[in-house]
Formats: C-alpha cells, structure tokens, sequence
C-alpha cells in the first residue's frame, strides 16, 4: 500500500467520491505536504487502488482555482486513474506528444493524463459534476482509448 505514512490524514480528509466509466475514485482535498507518496511541489497526486483510485488535490490550490484550473486538475488526475483501471498503464502509447502542453507533459503519462483533462474540457466545458464535484448537466465523459497522440487537443 503506498498511502502508508500519509493514509490516516488523506483517508480522513474532506473529499467526495465518484464512480465514472466504471472506476472508482476517492477525492481528498488536503494540504501538498501531505500527499506522501507524491511530491509535495504538486498541486495533484493520484494513487491506484484497484481498479480505482485515491485522487489528492491541494486543497488551497483547489477552492481557490479559476474554473478552468479546477477542471484541468481534476480531469487530469482522473486520467491518471482511467490509465491505470481502462489501459492499463499503457499511455495510449503516447510517447513524448504530450509536451506540446509544456516539457512536464513530455513523460508519457503525463502527457496522457494532461490530454484527457484537456479532451475532457472539450467535450463537458468546466462542468465538473460528472466528476463529483458541484451541480452541472451531465455529460459523456471522452473515453480514454480515443486519448491519443494523433488527437491531442490544445
């Protein structure tokens, strides 16, 4: 388990969950310090649990972001979390693409994650309740598989 150390804060932090394409995820808003297992310079960590996963935002960085970068933090975790539950850690091959977005995004998952967050806003706007968060419409989520280097959208 990686959420040793940190597990009892996270685990107990304010948060909600959310079940979409058929995975599960656990939202936390807690402070960067805490996410343990990822760098504390991150405004988002996410950490596989099954076939879902342990979503932790900085919650400063969260209820005080714009709508857009509520939206491009939330969606891209998530993406890290269909990742691994829809592709298996795989990236949808996407190789160095994603540092179109920034060299960040170079890394192939990063990448991958950043362009489903980006896909994400394309197809639902900032509307963040098909990921648990606030009122909207609902909204089809993009499928991860059709993610892809060739698709990317800025």
């Amino acid at each position: 388990m990686v959420l040793t150390a940190c597990a009892p804060r996270v685990l107990s932090a304010a948060g909600w969950e959310f079940t979409a394409l058929r995975t599960k995820a656990q939202v936390r808003l807690v402070n960067a310090a805490d996410f343990g297992y990822c760098s504390a310079k991150l405004v988002g960590c996410t950490v596989p649990l099954g076939q879902g996963c342990v979503i932790m935002l900085d919650q400063t960085y969260f209820l005080k972001g714009t709508p857009r970068q509520k939206t491009l933090l939330l969606a891209h975790e998530f993406g890290h979390c269909l990742d691994g539950s829809k592709l298996i850690y795989t990236h949808n091959r996407f190789g160095h693409a994603g540092e179109v977005y920034g060299p960040y995004y170079a890394h192939a998952a990063e990448g991958f994650a950043e362009a489903y967050a980006r896909a994400y806003i394309a197809q639902c706007g900032y509307n963040l309740a098909p990921l648990g968060w606030g009122q909207g419409p609902e909204c089809v989520l993009p499928d991860p598989k059709a993610v892809k280097p060739e698709n990317l959208v800025k």
